[in-house]
């Protein structure tokens, strides 16, 4: 077997490395939030509950010769023994390896690479995916993560999109306390909160599923194989406990109560103790600066640790981060059955002083969307935790269009109307994968495409929920596709909605279809070519130097929680697709258009 000289190196230098002090245990380490210039490093040293000086070296070298790079820091008690240290004075475009150290105690050697300069065409390799429940450890879609899976080599960076551990119980470990908006547990909820971080990233017995130090492996190798880019969703918060952080601390999980709606009581959940102490849990456990928010006159964000942000990678793409958590208002429950058994809708969802990103973010995100189209950036990558497209957003309270339908719309008719071209939104939470064109309401009683908009779904790399297919053969996910009575998203559901169905049929610039199964995907490709359900796994995007996309979907099929030994088929390439981008006298720039649904997915109100 042929292995890259880099592997070949650093396997050399690890068996060369003297052994480690039995009392140390190093749970992985993480490199996060990357600019061109440095790169926040993580660690957790166990040292059997003492405080522990590590030395984090930095270099271009696997085998780390030469010089590298030194920064120093000191395990914390209060932060459960983690670290992270800003490795500053990089260089732009480069491919780094790190490790922690104590004496001879030497940690797993991680990778990760900063972004090129914005005038740069050259190509960009990225991943995402999310959603790591421990009764699904140790995560065998992402086994062999940056060696063998997918060709997950030489990624630039991965976002671990959201919900990077659950709150519920599993196999040797119960569940977490409530997190309680006063305080009152606020020590014990981050004991919880960092032993189910710890979690995921411990081994795990292959016949019991008790969580160990030795044994099969979480998702360490995953978090070493590449820079991060993490966002917080609702098992961070508790689920449902403090999932809306713009919500009053008064209120309810869901907002039966309509004067809750609009949050104006003065009060935040995202100020509240019980959010902060999980959010300290949050950010205790991943490579994520700690920036405050200061926004005086808007006391929803002020104070609050911002966690949205826009990082250019070279010339052909930006990557904005999106926090639709933190600011959003309470979630609305749903408002009974219909008579095919979907959830239905909640009126009050149209209410135009909802929102989910909050006032000063929203300006933000317009202001980071127009600057990237004025200066030609060809890819807006949006990552968001929530889901912007309609597919089961008719009747789900917390993504977009169930719950914040008015500042969904007022987002995409602003892209729109600016003629910003190519916007890529990525996400999680439905444990599915789909591609999927994106309708706004350009005035009342109509819908429309959003011109060169889109949206993938992946994941989850392990998790439950809305699971429930066991059959995944083609024809079965085709019958599923093609039902308005199941209880999963459907076309005959969408189309009923005015919405188009699901897939990028006629999208500008779309070839290569692939989708196991389907011989007439490349030919004829259909919603089926961009739909599997209840797959375990990411996504991995590549954007060629003339800016080419092109998106490739891997997964193995769902199993039960807390099973052993679970699984072991590598995750496969389940769908395919590739946008070209029309080159201009001014260089590759994304054509504008615009593009009304036919008359037969248009609605009126």
């Amino acid at each position: 077997m042929n292995f890259p000289w880099r592997f070949v190196l650093l396997a050399a230098s690890l068996m060369a490395a003297p052994p480690a002090f039995a009392a140390i245990v190093f749970d992985g380490v993480a490199a996060g939030d990357a600019t061109d210039r440095d790169a926040i490093l993580w660690t957790r040293a166990d040292n059997d509950g003492s405080v522990t000086p590590l030395t984090a070296e930095v270099s271009t070298d696997p085998a780390f010769r030469g010089q590298p790079r030194i920064y120093r820091g000191v395990t914390d008690p209060a932060s459960d023994f983690t670290l992270k240290v800003d490795a500053t004075g990089l260089a732009p475009n480069t491919v780094y390896y790190y490790r922690f150290f104590n004496g001879s105690a030497v940690s797993p050697v991680g990778r990760f690479t900063t972004p090129p300069a914005g005038t740069q065409a050259v190509p960009v390799r990225f991943g995402f995916s999310g959603d790591v429940d421990a009764k699904f450890r140790p995560f065998p879609s992402v086994a062999g993560f940056g060696t063998t899976a997918g060709g997950t080599i030489g990624l630039n960076y991965f976002i671990f999109l959201g919900d990077t551990m659950y709150e519920t119980a599993a196999t040797g470990s119960p569940a977490t306390v409530a997190a309680a908006t006063d305080g009152s547990n606020a020590e014990q909820a981050l004991i919880d909160y960092h032993r189910k971080y710890r979690e995921v990233l411990k081994g795990v017995t292959a016949g019991t599923g008790e969580v160990s130090d030795q044994g099969q492996q979480g998702i360490q190798s995953m978090l070493a194989a590449t820079g991060l880019y993490t966002l917080l969703d609702n098992h961070e918060l508790g689920n449902k406990q403090l999932q809306s952080g713009g919500a009053p601390q008064a209120a309810a999980n869901e907002g039966n109560q309509a004067g809750f709606d609009v949050n104006t009581t003065g009060t935040f959940n995202n100020k509240s103790p019980g959010f902060r102490t999980l959010m300290r849990a949050y950010l205790d456990y991943h490579p994520i600066r700690k920036v405050m928010l200061s926004a005086p006159k808007n006391p929803r964000s002020d104070g609050t640790v911002r966690q949205y942000f826009a990082q250019q990678w070279g010339r052909n793409s930006v990557l904005i981060r999106i926090d639709d958590r933190s600011y959003r208002d309470i979630r609305l429950p749903e408002t009974g059955i219909a008579p095919d058994g979907s959830l239905l809708p909640h009126a009050r969802a149209d209410n135009p002083s909802r929102t989910m990103l909050g006032k000063t973010q929203l300006a933000w995100v317009k202001q980071a969307l127009r600057k990237a189209n004025a200066n030609g950036t060809v890819w807006k990558i949006l990552v968001i935790s929530s889901p912007i497209d309609t597919v089961g957003g008719n009747q789900d309270g917390k993504s977009w269009y169930g719950g914040y339908r008015a500042e969904r719309n007022e987002l995409l008719k602003f892209i729109a109307d600016n003629k910003i071209g190519h916007v890529l939104f990525l996400t999680t939470d439905d444990h599915e994968m789909r591609a999927t064109k994106l309708v706004y309401a350009p005035s009342p009683g109509r819908k429309a495409l959003v011109p060169g908009a889109l949206q993938v779904v992946t994941g989850p790399i392990g998790g439950a929920g809305p699971d429930a297919i066991t059959d995944h053969s083609f024809a079965h996910i085709v019958s599923v596709l093609n039902n308005p009575s199941t209880m999963v998203d459907n076309n005959p559901d969408l189309i009923a909605h005015g919405d188009p169905p699901i897939g990028l049929m006629g999208f500008p610039g779309l070839r290569d279809v692939f989708r196991e199964g389907d011989p007439n995907a490349a030919s004829h490709p259909t919603s089926i070519d961009f739909f599997a359900p209840d797959q375990n796994g990411y996504t991995i995007l590549d954007i060629a130097a003339d800016a080419t996309l092109t998106v490739e979907s891997y997964g193995i099929p769902s199993f039960q929680a807390n099973t052993f030994p679970q699984p072991t088929e590598p995750s496969r390439l389940i769908m395919r697709f590739r946008i070209a981008v029309p080159r201009t006298d001014s260089g590759t720039k994304p054509a504008q258009r615009t593009t009304n649904i036919p008359d037969h997915h248009r609605i009126a109100h």
